[in-house]
């Protein structure tokens, strides 16, 4: 995996960042490009496998009725403890 400055904070993040928003939005069954939150995890564990320490959550995603489930996506993964909070920007 190729990393990057981040501005000129001294983080390194990748060039690839994963993008949250297909997972978690509670009309997920109406959409073919969404999936249900709890989907969500294995995708995570696979992307820092891969060395990606960039994940997009924003806010928004999950629509009105599900903002800040991204989030709570990534929360449960570093709940999980050992190092997880050290692998992600």
């Amino acid at each position: 995996m190729d990393y990057v400055n981040l501005g000129n904070t001294g983080l390194k993040i990748s060039r690839i960042c994963f993008g949250m928003m297909s997972f978690g939005s509670p009309e997920w069954k109406l959409a073919t490009w969404t999936r249900p939150a709890d989907e969500g995890l294995p995708f995570v564990k696979k992307a820092i496998e891969s060395g990606i320490n960039f994940f997009d959550t924003a806010d928004i995603y999950g629509n009105k009725k599900g903002e800040g489930i991204t989030e709570q996506i990534i929360g449960r993964w570093l709940a999980q403890g050992g190092d997880r909070r050290e692998k992600i920007v």
